[in-house]
């Protein structure tokens, strides 16, 4: 199944396609159809937006566990060099000892 960027991206490139042929070869787009398909996606796109909000209330214990937030630090990490950010430390190297933390954390305790 689409997954709702995947059909965003489709929707806009394929709008883009129309609205160029359109314009060369002198066309006229069917509204009715283009607002029935939109109509079709933006349902599509509310109800899994409407399911991933429920799989995140049944998640709520997600937000206290230090396993996440290691996970989050390290990805915000990544990505501020990407923003033009420049740490103090390389950025490789906080996220080895992230990386270590997280092996921590999920090392398996025998019962």
């Amino acid at each position: 199944m689409l997954s709702r960027k995947t059909l965003t991206a489709v929707l806009a490139v394929l709008g883009a396609v129309l609205g160029v042929i359109g314009t060369q070869f002198g066309l006229a787009l069917n509204v009715a159809g283009l607002i029935a398909f939109l109509g079709a996606a933006v349902i599509y796109i509310t109800g899994e937006a409407k399911a991933d909000k429920l799989r995140m209330a049944a998640q709520k214990g997600k937000w206290k566990d230090p396993k996440f937030w290691i996970v989050m630090l390290t990805a915000i990490v990544t990505a501020l060099p990407e923003a033009g950010v420049v740490l103090p430390i390389d950025p490789g190297i906080i996220n080895a000892v992230l990386a270590a933390i997280i092996g921590i954390l999920f090392k398996v305790k025998p019962t």
